[in-house]
């Protein structure tokens, strides 16, 4: 083992928090930093429920609670683990790397890791490219740590991320909720890190599903970006589709085969399952509850004609996300009352790609939404969808919605792959601040 210049990254294979050019905003969760009874059966759940990295933080933690700890841990997660201490378990346990700290400044020779490390100012962001991510904290008031306030002005944020400094490698920390997830996709951060607003009074009140319920209320509110809806085309078909969206960077991928049977529908869901799992993207499948359920895929997208969210909710039980399509404030207010996780709200204008195509909204139409939402506290990502080309945008964007929904736009350029890139890269530059959420946030 050998020590770590602060100007020099460990020489091992960068995969945990590589972010290559794509617009998903990664979860992870730091553990709590006491071992508690039981604590295994709650990561197990968590990570069974959708949770792909944790990061296991507990200084105080002898080496023989750690390895009691990752005994009980499925083996099957152990890939999604980084350390923050006690890297000499790595000789025990395959795990996916390590986390340098003050504690631990030494980085394993094992090859292999992924290398991560903390960060207090921006300027030491002018590194990052040497790790695999960096942590930048406090960047919102901490909710685990009274008094722990933010570091950082929303104008100094800002700078940075038009100087690049904030980027894909950097995982915002502190004061991370729900609510500042928005404005974390915002300023420019590939990802956040989750503490105190995924454990709460856990362990104390011994409560799992409650546990549960924010993990999934965090899982729902990182939604936001590019969401690629399938199409086939004289030139493409649906698998095709799924690979030009994953290669061009998208993350979130639905698969809608409309005149197709369950079976076809479950055949190509495996095979696109597998695709989405090689490139970390998330998997919803249109209409089909029990395929979701059979292929274990991210969620399932409901239309105004497919059965109910809540007795979607009931055949799938937890686990998956639940959409739902909307055409007016009020179809929000009710899909919102029946627990859907977010909504795709459309038609921006006509597009050939649906039948029975609802009244078109446009541009004014989405802000008056928008801002109906903001006034009844309703807080769903919500997607435009119907006939968006890359120059709506921007426009689209600042009415207030989370994400773009996409199809034909991307099919039918020249270079699919090329043009998916450069939409994400359109939303990246064009995400606004609310600015509502940023005054409740407080970072002046």
């Amino acid at each position: 083992m050998r020590k770590l210049p602060s100007t020099s990254p460990c020489t091992v294979h960068r995969a945990l928090c590589t972010h290559s050019e794509n617009d998903s905003l990664s979860l992870i969760v730091i553990s709590c930093e006491s071992v508690f009874d039981g604590e295994a059966i709650a990561l197990n759940r968590l990570f069974e429920r959708g949770m792909s990295r944790l990061h296991l933080r507990k200084p105080q933690a002898s080496e023989k609670e750690l390895h009691t700890l990752l005994s009980q841990i499925d083996e099957r997660f152990h890939g999604r683990i980084v350390l923050h201490d006690r890297f000499s378990l790595l000789d025990t346990f395959r795990l996916k790397g390590v986390h340098l700290n003050r504690r631990n400044p030494v980085c394993p020779e094992q090859k292999g890791l992924s290398v991560s490390r903390s960060c207090h100012s921006l300027e030491e962001l002018k590194t990052a490219g040497e790790y695999d991510c960096v942590f930048l904290s406090p960047v919102f008031d901490s909710i685990s740590k009274a008094g722990y306030t933010h570091a950082f002005s929303r104008e100094a944020l800002q700078s940075a991320k038009a100087a690049g400094w904030i980027n894909r490698k950097v995982i915002a920390l502190g004061g991370i909720s729900p609510e500042t997830l928005p404005l974390a996709a915002a300023y420019g951060f590939g990802g956040v890190a989750v503490l105190g607003a995924l454990w709460g009074d856990f362990p104390k009140d011994r409560d799992i599903e409650a546990l549960i319920r924010r993990f999934d209320r965090l899982r729902a509110g990182q939604m936001s970006g590019l969401l690629f809806i399938t199409h086939q085309t004289e030139r493409y078909s649906y698998l095709q589709s799924v690979e030009i969206a994953l290669e061009g960077g998208c993350r979130r991928i639905q698969l809608r085969m409309k005149d197709a049977t369950p079976g076809e529908v479950e055949k190509t869901g495996l095979r696109a399952g597998d695709l989405c799992g090689k490139y970390g993207a998330e998997l919803y499948i249109d209409d089909h509850v029990e395929v979701c359920k059979n292929i274990r895929a991210t969620g399932v997208h409901l239309g105004k004609t497919d059965m109910p969210p809540r007795e979607a909710r009931q055949l799938l039980g937890d686990g998956f996300l639940i959409g739902g399509t909307a055409n007016t404030f009020e179809d929000i207010q009710r899909l919102n009352s029946e627990g859907v996780d977010y909504i795709g709200l459309g038609p921006f204008r006509f597009t050939a790609t649906k039948k029975n195509l609802s009244p078109v909204i446009g541009l004014s139409g989405y802000r008056r939404i928008m801002e109906q939402c903001k006034e009844r506290r309703i807080n769903l990502p919500v997607f435009a969808i119907g006939g968006i080309t890359a120059n709506d945008i921007p426009d689209i964007l600042s009415a207030g919605v989370s994400g773009i929904a996409l199809s034909s736009s991307i099919l039918q350029a020249q270079n699919p792959v090329e043009e998916t890139g450069r939409i994400i890269a359109i939303v990246r530059k064009n995400r606004t601040v609310d600015k509502t959420i940023e005054n409740k946030t407080d970072n002046k």
